[in-house]
């Protein structure tokens, strides 16, 4: 007997798709910038939350991706800062 796991899988979990897990990003964004009073959020913030609210690395990777993509928020260049909606210089764009 090994003895108790130091990881506890969650069981009988649907995965979000691209687009559920961006519309999850949006609101944990916009809930960080009223808490915070920036006109940003930032990255490790965003997927700390989304990931102790039970998502998965891969799924804030692909919600991430999806919504820069849709135009629903976009990321800066150094990748530590998110704003709701299109931005130009310095920030991510959709290929």
């Amino acid at each position: 007997m090994i003895g108790k796991p130091h990881i506890l899988f969650k069981k009988d979990r649907t995965s979000l798709s691209p687009t559920d897990a961006a519309q999850q990003l949006v609101k944990l964004i916009k809930e960080e910038i009223a808490a915070t009073g920036y006109g940003h959020a930032y990255t490790g913030t965003v997927n700390s939350a989304f990931t102790r609210s039970g998502g998965t690395v891969a799924e804030y990777v692909a919600g991430i991706d999806h919504g820069i993509e849709a135009g629903l928020f976009t990321v800066d260049d150094s990748g530590t800062r998110v704003k709701i909606g299109r931005h130009t210089v310095g920030w991510k764009r959709a290929k």
